[in-house]
C-alpha cells in the first residue's frame, strides 16, 4: 500500500515518492490469506511495477539525498526539515564546499559578527524546540542512521553548549537554503507528507541552482 500511496495518504512516505518517480505502480487485487496454505498471518496484494522509459533524467543519489532529509519527520514543514537541524546544515555546507572545489568557485572563510549570529540562532531555538516535540515522528521507513540523527538531535538540545561563531560559509549555505525554501519554491511552510513529486522536483532543482547538493 505504501508502494502507490498519494501525499497525504497515512502511509505516504519516501518509499512512495520514490517508487512513483521510477516507476508506474498498479495495485491488481488483493489475495486474502486463506487462499494459502497454511494461512499466512498477513493479507497479500498483486502489484503490477513497470520502470519508467526514458529513465527520468535525474541523479538518482540527489533525489534520495533529497527525500533521506524531508522525510526524517514527515510533519514537519519544509522549512524545519531543511533549516531547523544544525547537522543538515552541516552536511550542506560540505557539500557546497566540495561543489565549489570542483567548479573553482571560491569560498570566503572566517566568521561573522555576534550580532547577526544572535538573530540567526532565535530561530534556531524555535527550531530545536520543534524537533524536541516530535522527535518520535520519525518516518518508519527512513534508515537507522537517520532515526538515530533524530535521537541526537533531541539530546544536544537538552544538553546544548554554548553559542559558537557562525563561518561566513555556513551562514551563506543557511541563506541559500532559506532562499530556496522560501522565495524560489515556495514551499516552507508545506509538509512532507503532502508534497507530491512535482514539489520534490522544484525542491531539487532550485537546491542545485544555488549550488546545494546531496551527495
Amino acid at each position: 500500500m505504501r508502494l502507490f500511496a498519494k501525499p497525504g495518504d497515512k502511509l505516504y512516505s519516501r518509499l512512495s515518492v520514490n517508487a512513483q518517480m521510477w516507476a508506474k505502480i498498479d495495485h491488481i487485487m488483493k489475495v486474502g490469506k486463506n487462499n494459502f496454505k497454511p494461512p499466512p498471518a498477513v493479507e497479500s496484494s498483486v502489484v503490477r511495477i513497470i520502470p519508467k522509459n526514458p529513465r527520468p533524467q535525474i541523479s538518482y543519489e540527489e533525489w534520495d539525498g533529497l527525500l533521506r532529509l524531508a522525510f526524517v519527520r514527515k510533519n514537519k514543514t519544509i522549512r524545519s526539515s531543511f533549516l531547523g537541524t544544525t547537522r543538515v546544515l552541516e552536511m550542506l555546507e560540505i557539500n557546497y564546499r566540495t561543489w565549489c572545489a570542483q567548479n573553482d568557485i571560491p569560498v570566503e572563510d572566517g566568521t561573522v559578527g555576534m550580532t547577526g549570529i544572535d538573530t540567526m540562532d532565535g530561530a534556531d531555538d524555535q527550531n530545536e524546540e520543534e524537533q524536541c516535540d516530535d522527535t518520535m515522528e520519525v518516518d518508519e521507513d527512513v534508515p537507522s542512521f537517520f532515526r538515530e540523527e533524530a535521537k541526537q538531535v533531541l539530546q544536544a538540545s537538552i544538553n546544548k553548549p554554548a553559542r559558537k561563531k557562525k563561518g561566513r560559509v555556513a551562514e551563506s549555505v543557511r541563506e541559500k537554503v532559506r532562499q530556496v525554501v522560501e522565495d524560489d519554491t515556495g514551499l516552507a511552510d508545506k509538509r512532507a507528507r503532502m508534497c507530491d513529486e512535482g514539489d520534490f522536483l522544484k525542491l531539487l532543482w532550485a537546491f542545485n541552482q544555488r549550488g546545494i547538493h546531496f551527495c
